[in-house]
């Protein structure tokens, strides 16, 4: 049954649209152009450790997912008072060590999925990225406590913020650690061997005097099962990107890939996100809630503006950095919208699915949406092109 929405909520959901999520997915989406421009100059350099091009859109989506979780995870404690708005808590240090093992496990899954197709440097490339993975995940998971804190202790919604940021951060280091540790293996192997060790006991200092409880035990079995699962899928992502690498190369699109793929699974994980704090907070009843299905509607139209910006930056950054006329893909910008509210349905409907399947919408729809957005929007790519 769908609740009545006062006018008065209607005015917040599109204040908050404009003023909070619009302002937050534009930064993210300057944020993931930077990690384009990265991965368009060093693309040639990463197909000659091709194993790494086919795990970096699951490498990728991994890091979102175990971050947007955490995040969603840590706005929910917030607004149920389970947590404190402070870096100190003890929740934060315990889900640093979480995040950094949900990271592994999966990771060795995509790498033993692509060294399965591709044998060449495969070991040099899981040296590179299991050591890149370890900074990564510290600097990300301190990044998503503060991207959940802040707001909530200013009185803005997290929900409506933290995800992107937080994927975007996460796309944002993804790139540049991982070739810059590639180009540390390749001309100085001693010092990548410290920085290795180094990776190693930051994150042992994080862990001491970590205690988990039998519940934190079945949350990393509950999380791992789904993100191990998802890294599986995530592999299609990278085969997909493989296949048609080719053409990518040479467009618009080699930039504005990772653009692509974080902004719809940003989208994607707000809504997931909202709906799953108001199923914690027992707002939603039956199957369709009209809050949430005007949010949709409000950020559809949202995407049209995004879609044009995306692809005028992309089209100048594609010229300034390769010399090449650009091309604006008119067909993209008209599909992005419909393309973001199939996203979006498909998240709140994954939401109210794991709810009624007993699972943990906080553990499980975030890492989901993201991981299927991503073998849509390749998809979506490649049917532009």
């Amino acid at each position: 049954m769908l609740r009545d929405v006062t006018r008065e909520e209607l005015a917040e959901i599109i204040k908050e649209a404009a003023l909070v999520s619009l302002p937050g997915l534009v930064f993210a989406m300057f944020i993931d152009f930077f990690a384009g421009i990265f991965m368009g100059k060093y693309f040639e350099d990463l197909m000659k450790y091709a194993v790494l091009l086919v795990i970096l859109p699951g490498l990728m989506g991994l890091r979102g997912n175990i971050f947007g979780a955490l995040a969603s995870r840590f706005t929910t404690m917030l607004h149920l008072g389970e947590m404190e708005p402070s870096l100190k808590d003890k929740n934060v240090r315990k889900n640093v060590i979480l995040s950094i093992i949900l990271s592994m496990i999966p990771l060795f899954i995509l790498w033993t999925i692509g060294a399965l197709k591709i044998r060449d440097h495969a070991l040099a490339s899981l040296a590179v990225v299991v050591t890149s993975t370890l900074f990564a995940t510290l600097i990300l998971a301190y990044t998503t406590a503060g991207a959940t804190i802040i707001p909530f202790k200013k009185g803005i919604d997290p929900d409506a913020i933290a995800v992107p940021l937080v994927t975007a951060t996460a796309d944002l280091i993804t790139i540049p650690l991982l070739v810059t540790f590639l180009y540390i293996y390749e001309h100085d192997k001693p010092i990548f061997l410290v920085l290795s060790l180094l990776g190693i006991f930051l994150s042992t200092v994080v862990g001491i005097n970590v205690r988990y409880s039998r519940e934190d035990l079945d949350l990393i079995r509950e999380i791992l099962g789904v993100i191990g699962a998802l890294a599986m899928i995530s592999s299609i992502t990278g085969s997909l990107l493989q296949t048609y690498s080719s053409r990518i190369q040479g467009t618009v699109f080699t930039i504005m890939y990772p653009v692509v793929l974080a902004s719809l699974g940003n989208i994607g994980s707000i809504i997931g996100s909202k709906t799953s704090t108001r199923v914690h907070l027992g707002e939603i009843e039956g199957l369709l809630d009209l809050k949430t299905l005007i949010e949709i509607v409000v950020y559809s139209g949202l995407s049209l503006p995004l879609a044009m910006l995306m692809s005028i930056v992309g089209k100048y950054l594609f010229t300034f950095t390769t010399k090449q006329p650009g091309e604006i893909y008119f067909r993209f910008i008209l599909s992005y919208p419909l393309v973001a509210m199939g996203v979006m349905f498909l998240a709140y409907f994954l939401t109210r699915s794991f709810e009624k399947m007993g699972l943990d919408p906080d553990n499980v729809t975030v890492p989901t949406i993201t991981t299927l957005s991503d073998i849509i929007s390749t998809l979506f790519i490649v049917a532009i092109i």
